[in-house]
Order: C-alpha cells, then sequence, then structure tokens
C-alpha cells in the first residue's frame, strides 16, 4: 500500500520538475578503484595525501572507520573528494566537510583538530594526527581542494535534502501525537506540520511542500484540493513566526489545516473517482514531501509513524 501511494505521489508531482534523485558519492566515483591509483602522485595532491596520511590513519584496511563503513568512505583518494567536498556534515549539519578554499571552515579539520565544538575528535580512539600532516591537508583545501593538480574546481552540488518529520496540531497550537494513535472527532480541525531542511535552500525558500493524507488499509486518499489536478497533493504553507513548534531537530514550520469533515471527499487511487466517506471508525497516515530547488530539484518524502483514528 505504501509503494502505491508513494507511486501516486510522484506522478502527481511530475508536473512540479521534481521527481529527480541525485545519486549517493559512490555512484558518481570512479567504479574502478585500481584506476585511481597515480604511479607517482603530484607533492601535496589528493592522491598522496590518500596515501601518506589518510589510508594509514582513517581507511588502510578494514577496522579503521572509514574503509566503507562510516560516513564519510575515504577508502580511495576519489571516494574522499567525492564524500568530503561541498558536501554537509552528519554531525554538524550547517557546515560543509570541506570547503574549497577555506580549511578554517571545514569540518573536517574541526574533527581532525577537535574544535568548533564537535562531539569526538578524529581519529577516533587513536593518537591525533602530527602537525605537519594537517597542515598538508589545509595547504590542499586552501588552495581550492581540487581532484588533482590543474583540475577543474570544485563542482557546486545540491545536496539531498533531509526528510521531513512530521507532527500533529490543534487548531490553538497543543501538540496532538504522542506515544499511540491521534483520536479526534469528526468535525474537527487537525493541523499537519512537517519540517524541511535542505543546505542549500532557507526554509522560505523551498519551492514546494505538501501533504498526502491516505486512508489506512484502502487504497485511498482524501481529497485536499477540490477540483485540482491533484486533489489528493495538499501543499503546505512556510510558517516563518518565532511560535513555530519546534521538532526534534528543526521547526515544524510548514503547515495546513485539515478539517475532518463529515462525509469526507477521497480519491480511489486506481480510478481516480472521488466519492463520500464516513470518517468515524477510520483510520488515516499522513505523508508530507517537498522539493528542495525549483529547477530539476530532489523530492524528500517521509510518512508518519502515528496515525490520525477519528472516533465512531
Amino acid at each position: 500500500m505504501k509503494g502505491a501511494m508513494l507511486t501516486g505521489v510522484v506522478l502527481a508531482l511530475a508536473a512540479c520538475d521534481g521527481k529527480d534523485v541525485e545519486p549517493p558519492p559512490d555512484a558518481v566515483a570512479d567504479p574502478d578503484p585500481l584506476r585511481d591509483i597515480q604511479p607517482t602522485a603530484a607533492a601535496g595532491s589528493l592522491d598522496q595525501l590518500h596515501e601518506k596520511i589518510l589510508a594509514r590513519r582513517c581507511s588502510g584496511q578494514p577496522g579503521l572507520c572509514h574503509n566503507g563503513q562510516f560516513e564519510p568512505n575515504l577508502s580511495t583518494a576519489a571516494l574522499t573528494y567525492e564524500y568530503l567536498v561541498n558536501r554537509p556534515g552528519i554531525e554538524k549539519g550547517d557546515r560543509l566537510r570541506v570547503r574549497p578554499g577555506s580549511a578554517a571552515n571545514s569540518l573536517f579539520i574541526d574533527k581532525i583538530r577537535n574544535r568548533g565544538g564537535v562531539a569526538t575528535q578524529m581519529p577516533l580512539g587513536a593518537e591525533p594526527l602530527e602537525e605537519a600532516d594537517i597542515q598538508a591537508l589545509e595547504r590542499w583545501i586552501d588552495e581550492g581542494a581540487l581532484r588533482r593538480p590543474g583540475a577543474d574546481p570544485a563542482p557546486n552540488l545540491n545536496n539531498p535534502p533531509k526528510r521531513p518529520e512530521i507532527g500533529f496540531f490543534t487548531t490553538g497550537g497543543a501538540r496532538l501525537d504522542g506515544a499511540g494513535p491521534v483520536r479526534v472527532n469528526a468535525g474537527s480541525t487537525v493541523v499537519l506540520r512537517h519540517t524541511v531542511s535542505d543546505f542549500e535552500t532557507p526554509d522560505s525558500a523551498i519551492p514546494f511542500a505538501a501533504v498526502v493524507v491516505q486512508v489506512v488499509g484502502q487504497p485511498k486518499e482524501v481529497v485536499l484540493e477540490p477540483g485540482s489536478q491533484s486533489p489528493q497533493v495538499g501543499p503546505t504553507t512556510f510558517d516563518g513566526s518565532p511560535s513555530a513548534p519546534q521538532g526534534k531537530g528543526d521547526k515544524l514550520n510548514f503547515a495546513r489545516p485539515w478539517p475532518i469533515t463529515n462525509p469526507l471527499q477521497v480519491r480511489d487511487q486506481d480510478t481516480g473517482a472521488i466519492t463520500a466517506m464516513d470518517p468515524r471508525g477510520k483510520s488515516f497516515q499522513v505523508l508530507a514531501l517537498y522539493i528542495d530547488a525549483p529547477v530539476m530539484g530532489i523530492v524528500a518524502l517521509d510518512v508518519a509513524a502515528v496515525q490520525i483514528e477519528v472516533n465512531p
């Protein structure tokens, strides 16, 4: 059922140019690691730094953390470049791991030097890198973090957005979801909220965000936009007020009220037919999604783990 719902949502968003998905770094790096080995790596190049420093201290064999077990994958020079340069970190999502031209603003160096409020220093549980090695890595970054000497500058990336968090609220702002299902009465209004989080795009500039409400156990979706081409897709609105509720890691600052009318209009996923349904005794689940860029953007989506149940 979930797969059918997601397929329907993606098709409904075709007009928004939002269905492309960026491949992971492993997919765009050279698939042949032997092709990455240079007979005589240029002094100060990433190939030399990988051979002399990173392979020995971070990734040279299984058991060293970044041999493919954990991000970033530093097992080859090619993968090191793809995972580090212009890629945001996991621990500090507001920073690039390597910002070309600025070692002082690169999370990779923050982790090695144990600065900037990072949780742990790298290499984890081992002696810190020698100062000369750290300075060599900083010099490579400050000089542009090129893949190889003379190469083009690192491209600006459209990093994948984070999956949204979904929350349910009353019109007065009280949060409804908690340990169990949200129980409401027909005729009430639930405010559906979700987060957006993209490294390159401020929340207020996200070009499209929406929710879809599905009837649990049936191939039916609630009509949120009567008369539109995709009536089951309900756009959400950016809430930039300071009072926007805080989620687990970000503000739930995209919102849409959902009046649970009786009867409720629903759309059949298979036929597109719209019919009336008594919502009492039914359960609903909510999908939130957004596009991170106006042209050829990436779609981030998730389904709420907590269901809405309408009292009999």
